[in-house]
């Protein structure tokens, strides 16, 4: 199975998703933490010994707001820090301009959102004081999402950023240049890790990343 190129706001849908079936919504930052992985099961890992990885950081943002950089330089050298583990050789620019053909290239990309918990009371549903009801309001143009509300009820909202950094690998060898199409071989995504707290970030950052690759055992090509 090939998987194409993802669209990293699609994967930040699927990731939301899961983060808003939390109950009663998400009280701490590490309630959003969610790691996602997928692989072509056709490819064959254990022919990787090289790979590229660029020091910079894709972000998607909101028009008009400037990007936070503040943990790309983590991000990449925890990333780096696995791959070199499986025994994987980091090519640089230098290299690349020298000639030698990375195995795979990985690009990393950041996508920030401004999520909403809205809790509301509703007394006529036995047992429960406090339900709530999970919206994104900024949801990148997809149709269907906006606000809900029960009238006659009273209304909280806690409003926090939340950021999925997520990375694709992909085979130089492996793209359709005719209809532009890049052909996806392992992709990871972490939902949760950045956002307006930066406490306690870089930890989450190595615990999505070392989860990505601990749930991804096909990289070691076994």
């Amino acid at each position: 199975m090939k998987l194409k190129v993802i669209n990293p706001v699609m994967i930040m849908a699927i990731l939301i998703g899961l983060v808003s079936c939390y109950p009663g919504g998400a009280e701490y930052y590490s309630d959003t933490d969610v790691v996602l992985t997928s692989y072509n099961d056709q490819f064959n890992f254990s022919e990787i010994q090289t790979y590229y990885l660029a020091d910079s950081i894709r972000h998607v943002v909101d028009e008009g707001k400037e990007p936070d950089r503040t943990f790309d330089g983590y991000i990449i050298s925890e990333l780096e820090r696995n791959l070199n583990t499986l025994g994987f050789q980091r090519l640089d620019t230098n290299d690349i301009n020298a000639g030698q053909q990375p195995d795979v290239a990985i690009v990393v990309t950041q996508v920030i959102v401004q999520n909403y918990n809205i809790y509301y009371s509703y007394p006529w549903y036995p047992g429960w004081g406090w339900g709530y009801y999970y919206k994104d309001s900024q949801y990148w143009g997809y149709p269907g999402y906006g606000w809900g509300y029960y009238p006659g009820y009273p209304t909280y909202v806690s409003s926090y950023e939340v950021g999925t950094v997520q990375w694709q690998m992909f085979d130089p060898d492996n793209v359709d240049e005719d209809n532009q199409v890049i052909y996806v071989e392992w992709m990871g995504a972490i939902n949760g890790v950045l956002g307006t707290s930066k406490t306690g970030t870089e930890g989450r950052i190595t615990d999505g990343i070392d989860q990505a690759f601990l749930q991804s055992p096909y990289l070691s090509g076994k």
